[in-house]
């Protein structure tokens, strides 16, 4: 926990905090640095400096209220989002233009092996922090329908493969 104030208190620009709990907030507010900061599933209470809002967006809509390569940070609690991890990884591509951070119980080989598809450098804090740097990353409409049909295939071999050994 240490390490991400420490991170955050040298953020710049905009920012976006999905599962973040409030002295990570304060972290945020008090940084003078941040222009914008939005926050997706964040335990938030009372008005602050900035767009703070507990608002449910749907994973599926991100791309769509964030534009692409816009938000240059997001600090994401991986326990939150590990149930939309699949679109996640996109979509944060999609709308990240410098650095991902992931803290929580990460899942580390999962991880790089969804990054590394779109030429990222990963780089591993702690067994509780990882880094991600997405400024050379690109995506690709094409490469990201590929993507979801081989992740899809590989999810029903092992479903058909648990199946069978039962």
């Amino acid at each position: 926990m240490k390490e991400i104030i420490k991170i955050i208190r040298n953020l710049d620009g905009k920012i976006l905090g999905i599962g973040l709990d409030e002295t990570l907030t304060k972290e945020i507010e008090n940084n003078d640095k941040i222009i914008e900061c939005n926050l997706l599933n964040s335990y938030v209470k009372g008005k602050n400096r900035f767009n703070l809002f507990n608002k449910t967006i749907s994973i599926k809509k991100i791309r769509k209220v964030f534009k692409k390569k816009k938000i240059n940070y997001i600090i994401c609690n991986y326990d939150e989002i590990s149930k939309y991890f699949n679109t996640f990884v996109k979509d944060s591509i999609y709308i990240n233009n410098k650095k991902i951070y992931y803290f929580g119980n990460v899942d580390i080989e999962l991880l790089k092996y969804k990054y590394n598809r779109y030429d990222t450098n990963i780089v591993i804090k702690n067994k509780n922090l990882i880094e991600i740097d997405t400024s050379k990353a690109k995506n690709n409409f094409f490469k990201d329908i590929y993507y979801r049909i081989k992740d899809f295939k590989d999810k029903l071999v092992e479903l058909i493969g648990d199946i069978l050994m039962n």
